[in-house]
Parts: C-alpha cells; sequence; structure tokens
C-alpha cells in the first residue's frame, strides 16, 4: 500500500513537471499560435504513468537503508529509463523529430529539469519528514 501511495505520489510531481514544461517547450519550438488538440493531455497522462512506473526500482523508507553506490546506481537507471521512454513516446506523439536536433536537445534539457526538480522536491518532504519524525521523538524524551 505504501508503494501504491509513493507512486501516486511520484505520478503528481511528474505530471505537473511534464506540464510546466510542456508550457515552455511548445511556444519555444513551435510558436504561441500552435493549436493542440485534447489528445495531448491524455498523451501527458501516458507519459506520466509510465514515467512513474519506472519508480518501482526507487527504494522505499520500509526498505533498507541502501549503500550511496547502490542509491546512485538506481538513479542513473530510473534516468536512463526516463529518456528513452521520453524520446520514445515523444517521436511517437509527434512532439519532436530526430531530425531538428534542437527540439532533441530540448528534449533531453527538458527530461533533465523535470528529473532534477521532481528528485528535489521528494528530497524536500523525505528531510520534513524526517524533521517531524525527530522532533515528536525528542518531544517523547521528556
Amino acid at each position: 500500500m505504501k508503494r501504491l501511495k509513493s507512486m501516486a505520489e511520484f505520478f503528481e510531481k511528474i505530471t505537473t513537471g511534464i506540464l510546466f514544461v510542456t508550457a515552455v517547450y511548445i511556444p519555444a519550438f513551435y510558436g504561441w499560435d500552435e493549436v493542440l488538440h485534447v489528445e495531448i493531455l491524455w498523451q501527458i497522462l501516458l507519459l506520466s504513468v509510465v514515467c512513474t512506473l519506472g519508480s518501482i526500482i526507487m527504494p522505499l523508507g520500509e526498505e533498507k537503508e541502501v549503500s550511496r553506490n547502490t542509491m546512485l546506481m538506481r538513479h542513473s537507471l530510473y534516468y536512463i529509463y526516463i529518456n528513452v521512454i521520453v524520446l520514445a513516446l515523444g517521436y511517437l506523439f509527434d512532439w519532436f523529430s530526430f531530425q531538428n536536433a534542437g527540439q532533441v536537445f530540448g528534449m533531453v534539457l527538458a527530461i533533465a529539469f523535470v528529473y532534477i526538480v521532481v528528485a528535489l522536491v521528494c528530497y524536500w518532504i523525505q528531510l520534513r519528514e524526517a524533521e517531524k519524525i525527530n522532533r515528536k521523538l525528542k518531544e517523547r524524551d521528556f
């Protein structure tokens, strides 16, 4: 159940990140007059689901502590997974063309931006939760 809750929270952050980047990417490469169809919303949701599914390799709080190298490896694998998925689905959805180096570079930058922001937000939330738990533990000691 914790895994599903974690994945739902991840989905929320990923979807928000994709929407933000889409709001910047489309005007940058296609102009402000680009007409979008409702299917882009379904494409964004599908992309968010597939990206969220890859998060299964990331450890949950109740898992035993993993080493720094293992965590780095998991983040690297997840980042590669995200790149492959976003580039493949983005190409299938006609979001960009591999013939346009600027669009590909823009997609790679967008992927990095969303990945870093989501990772930082998750880290910040976990840090706040740990501080809250530590505060409650200190209160119990008295």
